[in-house]
């Protein structure tokens, strides 16, 4: 590709002679670049690219864009975007280079505040059993054409967004289903592509020490509806308060006028049940997975498959089959006569809901191990806290991932919401506030291990050690003598 067609219409101006350079790939990163490469500057939170653009033409870039004019570099391969957003930038010319891969296959976008990952894994394992090689991004990972792509985010830049799908293409993916955080709405990490189907899951609480109010937040994740194909469906969970009313959406959950309503909600500790009623019919429904919220993302990924050609009865066949998502309510079964299980809930909402689960599980008592992460919304963490106490029979509280905050401030703000007569544990080692929790448990209680989920790493400082909740929870039950196989 020339340099002239991939800056078409960009506003950046070219001379004649460079635009007809080639161009063998973009970067953001300099560390990235290489020979033939265009380096894109980025300002960014806590770095700034334009620092980096004397090494990115020493590795061999043949063009740098800068967000504003550098006078200390006199090289006629730096080009200034006029707009001075190079976020935008980047999304732009990342489709132009990578052939907008998004209109060679099916594409969902689910955003929400909680549900997005299980909703996209349901939904993957239905396309899937139908056949449909599906690929998918979010936040336990991503896999293109059968390669799996570690996560350090639920969405990529815009950058590896464009690349991860044109690899899918390339790898005969017929549909990819993507995570859009409201991170990625907000930096214009998806501002290119395109969707047959968004799916808004819910809204609640969160990244608050992002966005500085709730309707910021809210219409930030809005965005996603203004990125549909021209013949692409919109669809709105209506199950939690403060569901955007959307012209001509679908909708599910259980108001008597949603276009699939869910009625007869039965949760076990085997799994859970509901009647689906969609346009054509009544439809049961068997999940695997236990926990009411777990019917909702079923029922979600049930109309986004629907909308993509899937014949609903072969959709509900496959979601019987679903055997659950990592770190999502996920059981941690050593033939105990308790229930055990680890789940990423890490907002109020989500806590609340688990735990709430929880209490419908439980035949005895509820016990609850929870933190809050250092380095984010540190609004919530009273809130959690309080919600925890009122709702679970005993509460542990202990470290989440501190990052560069003391782990104990960030416990001392969880307790400044509990009121003193819930008496809370306090124990800031994870792994031993797990090992406490499930030393107590009896016949019939249920302990939550909640915030962390899939995750195998706790971040202490800037360093990462390895750290599984699942892990330490067999552990634990080993230690009172449960025989656990993995």
């Amino acid at each position: 590709m020339k340099l002239n067609d991939l800056l078409k219409g960009t506003g950046i101006p070219v001379s004649s002679s460079f635009g007809d350079t080639d161009i063998a790939g973009l970067a953001y990163d300099s560390r990235k670049v290489l020979p033939g490469f265009v380096f894109v500057a980025i300002k960014g939170f806590s770095s700034d690219g334009h620092r980096f653009i004397e090494k990115a033409l020493s590795s061999g870039a043949v063009a740098v864009i800068s967000e504003r004019p550098i006078t200390k570099i006199n090289s006629p391969s730096v080009l200034v975007n006029p707009s001075g957003d190079n976020r935008n930038l980047l999304a732009a010319i990342s489709a132009v280079f990578y052939r907008n891969p998004w209109e060679e296959m099916k594409t969902v976008g689910i955003t929400g505040t909680n549900g997005k990952t299980s909703t996209a894994h349901i939904l993957r394992w239905i396309m899937e059993n139908r056949g449909i090689q599906t690929g998918i991004m979010g936040t336990v990972g991503h896999i293109a054409g059968g390669r799996n792509i570690p996560a350090s985010v639920t969405t990529p830049d815009s950058l590896e967004v464009t690349r991860y799908m044109r690899e899918m293409v390339n790898r005969e993916d017929r549909a990819c289903i993507m995570e859009v955080s409201s991170h990625a709405l907000a930096l214009c990490r998806v501002n290119n592509v395109r969707f047959d189907v968004v799916l808004f899951t819910n809204i609640s609480q969160d990244h608050l020490d992002f966005h500085p109010t709730m309707k910021e937040y809210l219409n930030t994740k809005k965005k996603i509806f203004t990125l549909t194909k021209d013949s692409g469906v919109k669809i709105v969970g209506t199950y939690t308060p403060d569901w955007p009313e959307v012209e001509n959406a679908v909708t599910f959950g259980e108001r008597a006028g949603d276009t699939y309503r869910i009625t007869g909600i039965k949760v076990q500790l085997s799994g859970s049940s509901f009647n689906l009623r969609a346009p054509d019919g009544n439809y049961p429904v068997t999940v695997k997975a236990p926990g009411r919220f777990n019917i909702y993302n079923a029922a979600g990924a049930i109309a986004a498959a629907v909308q993509l050609g899937v014949p609903i009865a072969g959709a509900v066949q496959a979601v019987s089959s679903f055997p659950g998502v990592p770190g999502r309510m996920e059981r941690v079964n050593c033939g105990q006569e308790f229930l055990v299980a680890v789940d990423y809930a890490h907002t109020p909402d989500a806590l609340e809901r688990v735990l709430k689960q929880g209490t419908l599980l439980a035949e005895n008592k509820l016990i609850a191990v929870f933190g809050c992460g250092g380095d984010r919304d540190n609004r919530k963490r009273p809130v959690m806290g309080k919600i925890a106490a009122e709702i679970a029979d005993v509460v542990f509280v202990t470290s989440d991932n501190p990052r560069t905050e003391d782990p104990s401030a960030i416990i001392d703000e969880i307790l400044s919401g509990i009121p003193e007569e819930y008496n809370p544990r306090v124990e800031q080692d994870r792994a031993e506030a797990v090992r406490m929790a499930i030393s107590m448990a009896e016949k019939g209680d249920v302990v939550i291990i909640a915030g962390k989920g899939h995750e195998d790493y706790q971040i202490l400082g800037k360093k990462k050690i390895h750290f599984d909740d699942r892990e330490q929870a067999r552990i634990a039950l080993e230690s009172r003598g449960y025989k656990c196989v993995l």
